[in-house]
């Protein structure tokens, strides 16, 4: 992985980004708008798994709030490239950032799985409203889940800063 860093550290890209003294800042400030969005859009949709939030079905507010999750990971995404490109020495090795690539994995497998459970099968979640206790207690550990694997998965970001690489 260090070899390939090192390489990438060469290109004209990553030479280039680091010409222009604001990319990166604007660049992280875009990731961290980004996360913001996906976390609370799965904090909405997950208020209303856990019956704190009512007004509107499930299917109903997923449908609300999944688009902007997706929109968020693109620009997570796009910015995630752009940093590990500006300093792949610094990213690629680090256990921080491969934690990080191991938990986004396993989160958008789950909002996947999510969002594909309410196509033909929607009216599952309808009636998880009335359904018996375990639904409800499977239904709400989903949630929970979720939104623990997302702050994890920034708290790993974060932590990249402050381990380096062996």
């Amino acid at each position: 992985m260090m070899e390939f860093a090192q390489w990438l550290s060469g290109t004209p890209v990553s030479l280039g980004i680091h010409e222009l003294d604001w990319l990166v800042p604007l660049v992280q400030t875009i990731h961290i708008l980004a996360i913001a969005m996906v976390v609370s859009s799965v904090f909405m949709i997950d208020l209303r798994l856990l019956h704190i939030v009512g007004s509107e079905s499930i299917p109903e507010t997923a449908s609300r709030f999944l688009p902007w999750i997706w929109i968020g990971l693109l620009l997570l995404g796009i910015s995630g490239i752009t940093l590990i490109v500006a300093e792949p020495q610094r990213a690629l090795p680090n256990p921080a950032f491969q934690l990080k690539m191991l938990l986004l994995t396993l989160a958008v497998t789950f909002i996947a799985a999510f969002q594909i459970s309410l196509g033909p099968r929607s009216k599952l979640w309808s009636q998880a409203d009335q359904s018996r206790p375990a639904i409800k207690f499977i239904v709400a550990a989903f949630a929970v889940f979720v939104f623990m694997l997302c702050c994890a998965i920034a708290f790993a970001g974060r932590l990249i800063a402050y381990l380096q690489p062996g």
